[in-house]
C-alpha cells in the first residue's frame, strides 16, 4: 500500500481509534504497527483472536494491562545495539528500572492465571498466547526482596548488606553519642547544643572566638561567619569508618543491582517474548472493543474478485459526528464478476468522497486485521490500493490541479493489477468538460482492461452515459433531496445521479431572479436528463419502500405462524394431560373399589379366587381403558391437525377389501404407518409401535405398499420370555421360563401357566425364574403360597438347577 493511500484515506485515524482502546504502552505500539497485509494465513490468525477476545467480552469479562509500566527503556538496557554492546556490558538496572521489570514479570505472570482449565477450553488461542509465555517467578521473587515498593535497597537484599548497615547505625550512634558527651563538658550554650551533618561527616557548632578551645577539623561555617561547625579530632576516627561503611554499602548496593541485571538479561528473550505477547493481547482487545462500540464486522476474504458492503460507514467520520450527536448514514455496494467499475454521481457534498474513502477504508482495515466498520465486509485480498483523492497541486514543482491529477493517474495505471483497487474522485476535471469527459472514459477503459475494482466520481453527463451502456461499469448516486434541497448522503446504487448545482446554490442563498436565469440558460437535453434522473430516483425510492413493506410483512407473518404453533402446542399439551389425568383417576377409584371387595371377604380360599378373577379383570379393563385414552389422544392430535391447516380436502376412503389384518394402514394424526391387528364395525385396531389402539375407520388415509419378498422384518422376541411347548398340536408345555419379567408379568404368565396345567391334567410343573437379586423368586413364592390351584411347591434338586427353579405340585 502507497503511503498516499495510508494518509489520505485517514488510515491513522483509525489507528488513533483503536489506540484510545489500548490500556499500555506496548498495546499502543502494536497498534501503531498495525499495516496492511496481504497474507492471507496471519489475518486469518489475527481475527480468529479478535472473535475470542469479542466473546470474552460479550461475557461480561474485561482484560487489560494498566498496571503495566512501560518495558521499553530498560529492555533497550539490556538488548543494545551490537555497535554499543561493549559499553554497555556493564549497564545497571536501577530501582526503579528493576521495579519497572518486576511488573512486567507480575503482568506476565496474572496473564498465565487468565485461561484455565474450562476457560482455555473455550478460548484456545488466547489461551494458547498466554501459556507461551515464561516462568518469571523465581526472578519476581529476588527483585520483591531487594527492593521496596518506594525504591530502597531492602535490608534484607543480603547477609552483607544487613551487617553494613547495622555497623553503621552502631557507629552513628557511638558518634553522636561522643559528640554530645563533649558538648555537656563545654557547657554550650543555646544554639550550640546541637550535633548535625557537614559533607556526610558528623560536626558540631563552635562560636568563632572559641574556636582554638576544641581541636578539630572545620567543615564549614554559618551565614554569618559566627559559628563554625567542627569535626573533633576525638571523632575522627569514628567519621572516617562511617564514610568507609558509606562505602561498602554503595559496593554491596550496586553488587546486588548488577546481579539482578544480570539475572534479567539471561531471560531476556523471554522478557521480549512476553512484552510482545501483552502487547498482541492487548491490541487484540482494543481492535475487539471497537468492534463492539462501532458495530464492526470481521471481514470475510473472497478468493475471486468480488468486493461486497453491507450498511457501511467510514470509523473516522462516525466518531466525529458520535461527539456532535449526529448519525451516520451507511452504505451499501457490491461488485465482482464482470462488473468491476462504479461511477458515483451526484451532488457536491453528497457523500461521493466519502463513498470512495469508506471502501478504501475498509479494504486497509480488512488488510490490518482491524474489523470493517459494516454489517458484513465480503473483500478480497488486494496487492495495492490506489487512490486520486483531493487537490494534488504543487507551487513548488510547477504542477496545477489536473496536471497533478494526470501525474498520479500516470502512476495508477503503471501500479494497476488484476487485484489492485483503485479510487479516483472527480474524474476529467481541471480542464475543458468535453476533453476532460474523453479523457476520464479512455482512463476507465484503461483499468477494465485490467480487470482492477474501480470506484470513481464524477459531474460528467458522459460519464453516466458510458456506465450505462458499457458492460461492467455499474452506475451509482449519491441522493438528492429535491423537497428540502439538501444531500441524504445516501447511496443508490444502479443510477445515475443529478449534480444539483441550481438547488445547492438556491438553498445557500443565490438570489431568485439569478437561479431562474440559471434553469433558463439549461439545454433542452440537460434539462430531459436531469428529469428523467428524478424519475429513475424516484421509480427507485419506490421500489426500495415496497420491497421493505414486503420484508415486515413476512417477518409479522412469520412471527404470527410462530405465534400460532406455539399456542396449539400448549393447547394439546393441556388436552393430554388433561385425558392422562382422568385415566388415572378411574384407574385409582377402580383398585380402590376391588381392593375394598377382597378385603371384606374372609374365607382363604375364596379370598385367593377372588383376588386371582379381580387381577384379570383389572388388567382387561387396564388395557381397555388405556386403548380408549390413545384412541382419545390420536383423535385430539388429528382434529387439532385439522384445526391447525383449514382448507385440506378430506382424503378419499379406503375400501374395505384392503383392511385386511397385517396391512400397513396411513392415519390422521401419525407420522409413521400402523399395522392393522382386527377391523370392528367402523372403528379398527390397530398397533403403532408398543400401544395398541382402536382408531375410527374414516380417519384410515390410505394402506401402505406391501414390502418385497425377503425384505419383510422378523417380528421382534420379547426379551429373556420363552416359553418351551412339547411337541404336537395343542400340546401344554410342563415348565415356564420368566427371566427377565417384572413380578407383576411373571405373575400374570404363571397364573395362566397353572391354569392350562390343570386343564391338560398336569401333576407336576417347573418354574424358572432365575436367581437374579431374589425380588422375582420371593414374589412368585408369595403369589404361589395363595393360589388355589398350587398344592404345595419347592427348589429344584440342586444337581437341576436349585433355587433358579421352583417345582409346583397341582391339586387334582
Amino acid at each position: 500500500m502507497s503511503r498516499t493511500a495510508v494518509e489520505v484515506l485517514e488510515f491513522d485515524g483509525l489507528r488513533e481509534l483503536l489506540r484510545r482502546r489500548t490500556t499500555c504502552a506496548p498495546g499502543r505500539r502494536a497498534v501503531d504497527a498495525l499495516a496492511p497485509d496481504a497474507e492471507r494465513a496471519a489475518l486469518d490468525a489475527a481475527f480468529a483472536l479478535i472473535r475470542e477476545a469479542r466473546e470474552w467480552l460479550r461475557a461480561g469479562q474485561e482484560l487489560g494491562f494498566g498496571a503495566l509500566a512501560d518495558p521499553q527503556a530498560w529492555l533497550a538496557l539490556l538488548s543494545p545495539e551490537e555497535a554499543a554492546a561493549e559499553a554497555a556490558a556493564g549497564a545497571i538496572l536501577d530501582p526503579a528500572q528493576l521495579l519497572e521489570a518486576a511488573s512486567l514479570l507480575e503482568t506476565a505472570g496474572w496473564l498465565k492465571q487468565q485461561f484455565p482449565g474450562e476457560t482455555a477450553e473455550k478460548f484456545p488461542r488466547l489461551a494458547e498466547r498466554a501459556a507461551a509465555v515464561a516462568d518469571f517467578r523465581a526472578a519476581l521473587t529476588a527483585i520483591r526482596r531487594c527492593i521496596l515498593p518506594n525504591g530502597e535497597i531492602s535490608d534484607d537484599a543480603s547477609p552483607a548488606l544487613r551487617r553494613i548497615r547495622g555497623s553503621v547505625v552502631q557507629t552513628r550512634d557511638a558518634i553522636q553519642k561522643l559528640l554530645k558527651q563533649m558538648l555537656r563538658a563545654r557547657g554550650a550554650g543555646a544554639g550550640e547544643d546541637y550535633v548535625t551533618l557537614r559533607n556526610d561527616r558528623f560536626v558540631i557548632p563552635v562560636r568563632a572566638e572559641h574556636r582554638r578551645a576544641v581541636p578539630g577539623v572545620v567543615h564549614g561555617a554559618s551565614a554569618t561567619g559566627q559559628t563554625l561547625f567542627l569535626e573533633p579530632l576525638e571523632a575522627l576516627d569514628a567519621n572516617n569508618q562511617l564514610v568507609q561503611l558509606a562505602e561498602e554499602e554503595a559496593a554491596e548496593i550496586t553488587r546486588i543491582l548488577q546481579e539482578l541485571t544480570r539475572r534479567l538479561q539471561t531471560q531476556l528473550p523471554e522478557l521480549q517474548h512476553a512484552t510482545q505477547t501483552i502487547a498482541e493481547v492487548d491490541s487484540v482487545f482494543a481492535r475487539a472493543r471497537f468492534a463492539r462500540e462501532f458495530d464492526a464486522a470481521i471481514p470475510e476474504f473472497s478468493d475471486a474478485p468480488a468486493l461486497q458492503l453491507v450498511e457501511a460507514r467510514h470509523p473516522v467520520l462516525e466518531d466525529k459526528l458520535r461527539r456532535e450527536g449526529r448519525a451516520i448514514v451507511p452504505m451499501t455496494l457490491a461488485l465482482g464478476g464482470e462488473e468491476r467499475v462504479l461511477v458515483i454521481s451526484g451532488p457536491n457534498t453528497g457523500g461521493k468522497t466519502v463513498a470512495l474513502k469508506t471502501t478504501g477504508m475498509a479494504a486497509l482495515a480488512a488488510q490490518s486485521g482491524i474489523p470493517v466498520t459494516a454489517q458484513r465486509a465480503v473483500l478480497p485480498l488486494f496487492d495495492c490500493v490506489l487512490v486520486d483523492i483531493g487537490d494534488e497541486q504543487s507551487i513548488a514543482a510547477d504542477l496545477s490541479t489536473f496536471s497533478a491529477h494526470m501525474f498520479n493517474l500516470k502512476a495508477m495505471l503503471e501500479a494497476a493489477t488484476p487485484r489492485s483497487l483503485v479510487l479516483v474522485d472527480e474524474m476529467g476535471t481541471g480542464t475543458a468538460p468535453e476533453e476532460g469527459a474523453a479523457l476520464a472514459v479512455a482512463l476507465l477503459d484503461e483499468f477494465r482492461a485490467k480487470k482492477c475494482i474501480v470506484l470513481a466520481t464524477t459531474h460528467h453527463d458522459r460519464l453516466k452515459s458510458y456506465a450505462s451502456t458499457t458492460p461492467g461499469v455499474v452506475n451509482a448516486a449519491v441522493e438528492f433531496d429535491d423537497v428540502n434541497l439538501r444531500p441524504t448522503y445516501r447511496l443508490m446504487v444502479g443510477v445515475p445521479g443529478g449534480s444539483s448545482g441550481i438547488a445547492i446554490a438556491q438553498r445557500l442563498g443565490i438570489g431568485a431572479p439569478i437561479i431562474e436565469r440559471a434553469r433558463a440558460l439549461l439545454a433542452p437535453e440537460t434539462r430531459e436528463a436531469a428529469e428523467l434522473i428524478a424519475y429513475l430516483h424516484r421509480s427507485r425510492d419506490e421500489l426500495d419502500r415496497m420491497r421493505q413493506q414486503m420484508t415486515d410483512e413476512r417477518h409479522a407473518l412469520e412471527q404470527e405462524r410462530k405465534k400460532l404453533r406455539g399456542e396449539w402446542v400448549e393447547r394439546q399439551q393441556k388436552r393430554i394431560a388433561e385425558l392422562e389425568a382422568k385415566f388415572a383417576e378411574m384407574q385409582r377409584r377402580f383398585d380402590h373399589n376391588v381392593a375394598s371387595v377382597v378385603e371384606a371377604v374372609k374365607e382363604r380360599e375364596l379370598r385367593a379366587q377372588m383376588e386371582k378373577s379381580a387381577r384379570r379383570k383389572m388388567q382387561e379393563a387396564r388395557g381397555e381403558a388405556k386403548e380408549e385414552l390413545n384412541a382419545a389422544v390420536v383423535q385430539t392430535l388429528s382434529e387439532s391437525q385439522a384445526d391447525l391447516g383449514p382448507g385440506v380436502a378430506p382424503a378419499e376412503a379406503v375400501s374395505a377389501e384392503r383392511l385386511v389384518p397385517g396391512a400397513r394402514l396411513i392415519v390422521k394424526g401419525f407420522r409413521q404407518p400402523v399395522v392393522l391387528r382386527r377391523l370392528d364395525g367402523s372403528s379398527a385396531e390397530v398397533e403403532a409401535g408398543p400401544l395398541r389402539m382402536k382408531v375410527a375407520v374414516e380417519d384410515i388415509t390410505g394402506v401402505e405398499a406391501p414390502r418385497a419378498p425377503g425384505k419383510a422384518a422378523a417380528p421382534a422376541k420379547p426379551r429373556g420370555v420363552t416359553v418351551h411347548a412339547a411337541p404336537g398340536e395343542g400340546a401344554v408345555s410342563s415348565e415356564i421360563n420368566v427371566i427377565g419379567m417384572t413380578v407383576e408379568q411373571a405373575t400374570e404368565r404363571v397364573d395362566k401357566f397353572l391354569d392350562e396345567a390343570v386343564l391338560a391334567n398336569q401333576v407336576r410343573v417347573r418354574i424358572i425364574h432365575g436367581h437374579g437379586t431374589g425380588a422375582l423368586r420371593k414374589g412368585l413364592a408369595e403369589f404361589l403360597s395363595s393360589h388355589p390351584l398350587v398344592e404345595r411347591f419347592a427348589f429344584e434338586a440342586e444337581e437341576r438347577g436349585g433355587k433358579a427353579i421352583t417345582v409346583v405340585e397341582l391339586r387334582a
